[in-house]
């Protein structure tokens, strides 16, 4: 072993070493790996399985935010390099293997670390938004009018007028148009908007509102009366006697 000179291919930073010193080293069909070496960590790439529903949005060269547990309050970025065609299959779940480039000067991020991943796939600035609970709330009069229209389309007990179930399709609305609850005179009023592009947080306004329109996301339940208890006179109080 005097004579014997093992030279990396590469220049780099040795990540692990799989063998110590004094073991035996077997060289059979393939070789044996004694150390892993990093080419460059100030260049490094993420390994991100996008679903096959969301990898039909994927582009080269979007932008990427994502998130590690070391750093949880810091957001790092890079851009989309590859998205391979190979699928990968696991529990009858299809995702796709997308390869993200990204920078790392300060050597913060280090190899294996999980990353979580936002593909920016659609940004837009200086647009109207309101948040994605607005979307969502019902005053207690519309949710049983919606309840109701319910049991009718399903041939519940409540009786309906041939040909409604017609009507009611030609009264459906495009995914983009939503109904939402703004304050007029104290009191919730529908208005319908044409909704954009959501990052599951808010939602794009494209017309139906304007800035400073009070926008309902919730009720807040009135609290209850305490009731009054009854004064009992056996108990308590100052007694006088004779």
């Amino acid at each position: 072993l005097d004579h014997c000179t093992i030279t990396s291919p590469i220049d780099g930073v040795v990540i692990s070493r799989n063998v110590d010193v004094g073991q035996t080293v077997a060289a059979s069909l393939q070789a044996p790996v004694i150390f892993q070496i990093a080419n460059d960590l100030t260049k490094m790439q993420i390994d991100a399985n996008v679903a096959e529903a969301d990898v039909g949005a994927l582009e080269i060269d979007q932008d990427v935010d994502f998130t590690v547990d070391a750093f949880p309050m810091r957001t790092f970025r890079g851009k989309v390099v590859q998205v391979r065609n190979a699928p990968i299959t696991v529990q009858n779940v299809v995702t796709y293997d997308t390869v993200i480039g990204v920078s790392n000067p300060d050597l913060k991020l280090k190899p294996g670390m999980t990353a979580n991943v936002s593909i920016i796939v659609a940004q837009k600035d200086n647009v109207l938004q309101i948040k994605n609970a607005a979307l969502r709330y019902r005053p207690a009069e519309a949710a049983s009018a919606e309840m109701s229209s319910a049991k009718v389309a399903s041939g519940g007990s409540t009786s309906r007028t041939p040909g409604s179930a017609q009507r009611g399709a030609g009264r459906e609305r495009r995914p983009s148009e939503r109904t939402v609850y703004i304050l007029s005179g104290g009191r919730p009023k529908s208005v319908q908007i044409k909704t954009g592009i959501s990052d599951g947080v808010v939602t794009e306004v494209i017309e139906g509102l304007k800035e400073g329109d009070r926008v309902v996301t919730a009720e807040l339940a009135s609290k209850p009366a305490a009731a009054s208890t009854p004064a009992n006179p056996f108990s308590g109080g100052a007694r006088r006697f004779p």
